[in-house]
């Protein structure tokens, strides 16, 4: 006897019921799929964006506030800390790299960044067309950025105030397009690049006028009278581990300056979301396990329906072995479609919700490929489908076709 042909009329004799079986055991395994794969990509963009940036040195304020404006550019930034400061501890012979990097506008949504060319260094970018910038007022454009704005080279916009699209238009100071990154999968993608001078000579009218209000602070004059310059953030990159030793704790003796280390500020990040992620996966497998226990329910009550014509199947000659084979082929198949089904909302869902945080100009998550994992969850469905049908498989490995049958 065929076992498959049996099966698939045993389905297409209640296949409502199938159908629910089906989607209950899906949508569990979908909410654990997409769960990791929005932890493996949310991992994978703090990874990527954190290259090897060892130390962000910022305004006094929230630590992970200021990784987050400084290295990953979803907050705003804690304030401005003076130049003069900033190339203190960038000149320090423990410093391999230090990349000034101010903020303050953007182009419909798209940040601003006034730093220098060794910011590309960070994340190894390097130029699909165009020159880097030899004066104030030129733009160097990520690969998302030239793309979603429609910039090309020689393309002239104007940046508006502030971190978000409405802002003060600067229409004074319009910018031209020097320069087009490759893509990187990294945070630079997403950035407006220009020489810190030009962020300076935007806001220059800022500084016109030194007047202070009671109570404010004076500003700190340079030798030409005029406020000091100021940047964002400094990014830092040891020279050798003894950096770690030292320079948070100089940066800290400096008023209004803190040191940030993007790998312990991340971390927690991570344990912040984590708790939800944890959460959202309990419910998962919960979700896996009363799917499991309704599929127990459910091919009990199947064999005690099918039990005439599982009967009938001993009386032709059938082995007992064929009937537990029948229920657990069944349950096997109802695994691996519910698991391929499960998959692919899971899939659709990570996509659908890194489409929207990176419509939010939100972190882009880098979603993996299908493998080794997808192969196991696929066998994990298949293999909770075996285990419960064990018990009516038993059940019907032992029907006694001569008691039924009289019974009829």
């Amino acid at each position: 006897m065929n076992s498959m042909k049996l099966v698939l009329s045993f389905i297409r004799r209640k296949p409502l019921t199938w159908a629910f079986n089906v989607l209950s055991l899906a949508l569990g395994v979908a909410v654990v799929v997409a769960l990791l794969l929005i932890s493996d990509g949310l991992s994978q963009r703090f990874s990527r964006d954190l290259a090897d940036v060892d130390l962000v040195i910022g305004a006094k304020g929230s630590p992970l506030q200021l990784i987050l404006s400084a290295i990953f550019q979803l907050d705003s930034p804690t304030g401005n800390i003076r130049l003069s400061d900033a190339q203190r501890f960038a000149t320090n012979a423990l410093v391999r790299r230090a990349v000034p990097m101010s903020l303050g506008d953007n182009v419909h949504g798209f940040r601003i960044v006034g730093t220098n060319s060794t910011y590309a260094d960070i994340y190894h970018a390097s130029l699909a067309e165009g020159t880097w910038w030899t004066e104030p007022m030129k733009a160097v454009l990520g690969a998302d950025a030239a793309r979603a704005l429609n910039l090309k080279l020689g393309s002239v916009f104007v940046g508006e105030h502030g971190l978000a699209a409405g802002g003060e238009v600067h229409a004074d100071n319009p910018y031209r397009v020097v320069g087009i990154l490759r893509p990187t999968g990294a945070v630079i993608d997403r950035l407006v690049l220009t020489d810190t001078a030009s962020v300076w000579k935007v806001h220059e009218h800022e500084y016109a006028e030194h007047g202070v209000e009671p109570g404010e602070e004076a500003p700190v004059l340079d030798a030409s009278g005029k406020p000091e310059r100021e940047i964002t953030a400094l990014l830092v990159s040891y020279r050798s581990p003894l950096g770690a030793v030292m320079l948070p704790r100089q940066v800290s003796a400096v008023p209004n300056m803190q040191p940030a280390i993007p790998a312990i500020e991340v971390a927690r990040l991570t344990r912040l979301l984590g708790t939800g992620a944890e959460v959202m996966q309990a419910f998962g497998v919960g979700l896996l396990a009363l799917a499991a226990f309704g599929f127990v329910v459910t091919l009990y009550s199947a064999v005690s329906q099918r039990a005439p014509e599982l009967a009938l199947l001993r009386t032709l000659g059938a082995h007992p072995s064929l009937l537990f084979r029948l229920v657990t082929i069944e349950a096997v198949l109802l695994g691996l479609v519910a698991g391929a089904v499960g998959l692919a909302i899971g899939w659709g869902a990570a996509y659908i919700a890194a489409d929207a945080s990176a419509a939010a100009r939100g972190p882009v998550l880098l979603l993996p490929q299908l493998g080794t994992r997808d192969a196991l969850i696929l066998a994990g469905a298949m293999a909770i489908s075996f285990v419960a049908a064990l018990g009516p498989a038993i059940g019907a490995y032992r029907v006694d076709p001569a008691r039924i049958l009289r019974a009829r």
